[in-house]
């Protein structure tokens, strides 16, 4: 168990992160889309970055790619992710949403 001192500190380095993600999230979002178009997955990702919480960013689509389409998109995404923030790999883990009228796929970047 953590104590609230090591507690501040993994809140502390998320937040660094996150700021580091924030200030990149135009170049992510520019290194992302041509990743997807190499990898032919021709659709839209996007990125947004929370203010608290365990996730360094989320991702989420308006389309209904496959499973196996999405799950290739989240590797992209938390490949170039940890590229900017210094991780050897992080993973993505599919988070809960809706949308009227339409589908979504969405996950959250967190390391583990």
């Amino acid at each position: 168990m953590c104590t609230d001192h090591e507690y501040q500190e993994i809140d502390d380095a998320l937040d660094t992160q996150r700021d580091i993600i924030r200030r990149s999230l135009d170049a992510i979002a520019s290194d992302v889309g041509m990743a997807l178009r190499d990898a032919d997955l021709n659709f839209p990702v996007f990125l947004t970055v929370p203010n608290s919480g365990r996730s360094l960013a989320s991702i989420a689509t308006p389309l209904d790619p496959s499973d196996v389409d999405w799950q290739r998109a989240s590797e992209i995404v938390c490949q170039i992710i940890a590229q900017k923030v210094g991780y050897d790999w992080l993973r993505a883990r599919e988070l809960a949403c809706a949308v009227a009228n339409s589908t979504v796929a969405a996950a959250d970047v967190i390391s583990d």
